[in-house]
């Protein structure tokens, strides 16, 4: 348990720690740097133009650095200093091959329509519902900013667009989730209780009410990609191809596809995707 309360004061010291520097002084640089020296996020949002939407993405980018991936590089390495750290690595399947992350690669694509068909009924859900009005307000006002940042004209816009929502989200989430809490958790309580719990911390830290059903199903399928394989490239190479496609899909869709809470008809696409990751979690399980 020691171990444990060491670990995770470690691991917020370097939140805290990251944070001031990395989106602190990173942002006060972006600001100054695209002409917003001296004013605070909340001014910037209400900011029209292209460059204050580059510079949301920018703190998109700068934020998931400083809470995400710093941190967990920075536990990942405090354990590899040490020959048998307290908190050890999960055990590695001993027949994973490149066939078996193909199949897990494919997992939360083929889950991809269930996901979106679902997320669209707990809107109407919460639609009826008095207590998640102020969610669902807030929601939409983020999918406005996320619009803003996502259809940015320029390709250089493109770029730093995949870089932040599609590789630098993936791989800072995973690390820390997975490769920081869903580490620390499994040397200490039953391999279940740590994969429900690293999905339940995954889905939480969003502090997004309207995608809560995407967000659990998606962290215990990485988590439990983990918890199979016992290879973090796993469930971040998963990650980064769902953000990927998710990414393309958006753009392709244009403005207007990311609201919150857009509907998403029931299809053959559903049915064929849950027997497919059906499918997969066999084989894998199998394995």
């Amino acid at each position: 348990m020691n171990s444990l309360k060491s670990d995770s004061l470690f691991l917020a010291f370097a939140v805290v720690l990251s944070m001031l520097f990395v989106s602190g002084l990173g942002g006060a640089s972006v600001m100054q740097i695209l002409g917003y020296g001296g004013m605070n996020l909340s001014e910037v949002i209400l900011r029209q133009e292209l460059n204050a939407a580059r510079a949301l993405l920018a703190q998109q980018g700068l934020g998931s650095l400083a809470i995400f991936l710093v941190p967990a590089l920075a536990l990942q390495q405090r354990w590899a200093r040490v020959e048998e750290p307290a908190t050890p690595a999960l055990p590695r399947h001993a027949a994973w091959s490149w066939r078996e992350t193909v199949l897990a690669w494919t997992l939360l694509p083929a889950l991809l329509p269930a996901l979106e068909w679902v997320s669209g009924l707990w809107f109407q859900v919460l639609q009826g519902q008095d207590w998640a009005a102020s969610a669902l307000a807030q929601a939409e006002t983020q999918s406005g900013w996320v619009e803003r940042m996502l259809f940015l004209p320029h390709w250089g816009d493109k770029l730093l667009g995949v870089m932040v929502f599609v590789v630098i989200a993936a791989v800072g989430e995973e690390l820390f989730f997975r490769g920081a809490l869903q580490r620390m958790l499994r040397a200490r309580v039953a391999p279940w209780v740590s994969v429900v719990a690293s999905a339940a911390l995954f889905a939480g830290f969003h502090f997004d009410l309207i995608h809560v059903p995407f967000l659990v199903i998606a962290g215990l399928v990485l988590a439990w990609l983990y918890e199979r394989s016992g290879r973090l490239w796993v469930p971040l190479g998963a990650h980064v191809l769902h953000n990927g496609i998710t990414y393309v899909q958006t753009q392709l869709e244009g403005p207007g596809s990311y609201a919150a809470g857009a509907a998403v008809e029931w299809s053959w696409m559903v049915p064929v995707g849950l027997a497919a990751a059906s499918a997969v979690v066999v084989a894998l399980a199998r394995k």
